[in-house]
């Protein structure tokens, strides 16, 4: 009998290590994107982890790279055309900022902003809480250009905006619509124009992380 249950567990072990082994982000492999003046390109399958290769990115002037409804994306750019007023920034969806890690050789950089930042909770469709700011690590090969944090009127300047939500949330407000949807209720119900039972939600959501460094080869 004891033989018996020791071969059972033998063929079983396997099937349970696979089962416990997270799935890969789907990677995503682009030989060269150009994204025209003022024009935007969406990652948005559904899939909440993305892994991102692109050989070559050219983002013309205002050009946008949105995220939609991803938490963790990690993105390897091997020659980066980056014009003024180039923009990258997603959510997960739920009110919080995406998790970027970029390793990037930037060929060119007049300015680049990242926002992941935490969006605050709206009392229209209230279904979360105000979010957090997405974890940003930028990794930018050493042998490019250099990016700098300090003036924004200087070009290779970059912005991280990955602030948690709800800093512009106005409480009197909030209530205010409250008030309105509790009026507009049903007799019986009057709660039910509120979404979810959501009424409030106060807390602010948590800036996320920077790392900026320069590497000296790029992820493979």
């Amino acid at each position: 009998m004891m033989k018996r249950l020791v071969l059972f567990l033998g063929l079983c072990a396997p099937l349970m290590a696979s089962s416990q082994t997270k799935p890969k982000p789907k990677v995503i492999e682009i030989s060269k994107l150009v994204i025209d003046k003022r024009d935007s390109y969406e990652f948005s399958s559904k899939d909440s982890s993305v892994s991102i290769f692109i050989d070559t990115l050219v983002m013309r002037p205002n050009a946008k790279i949105q995220f939609l409804n991803k938490k963790d994306v990690s993105m390897v750019v091997r020659h980066a055309i980056i014009d003024k007023g180039a923009w990258i920034g997603g959510n997960d969806g739920k009110n919080n900022g995406t998790n970027v890690k970029l390793d990037i050789h930037f060929a060119s950089l007049k300015d680049l902003q990242i926002n992941v930042s935490g969006q605050d909770a709206k009392n229209a469709n209230r279904k979360f809480d105000n979010g957090n700011g997405g974890n940003v690590t930028l990794n930018y090969l050493a042998s490019g250009v250099k990016p700098q944090i300090q003036t924004s009127k200087q070009s290779a300047y970059i912005k991280i905006n990955n602030r948690g939500g709800g800093y512009h949330t106005n409480p009197q407000s909030d209530l205010a619509v409250i008030f309105g949807q509790i009026r507009s209720g049903s007799p019986g119900r009057p709660l039910g124009q509120l979404a979810n039972g959501r009424v409030y939600s106060g807390g602010l959501g948590i800036d996320g992380k920077t790392i900026i460094q320069a590497v000296n080869t790029l992820a493979q």
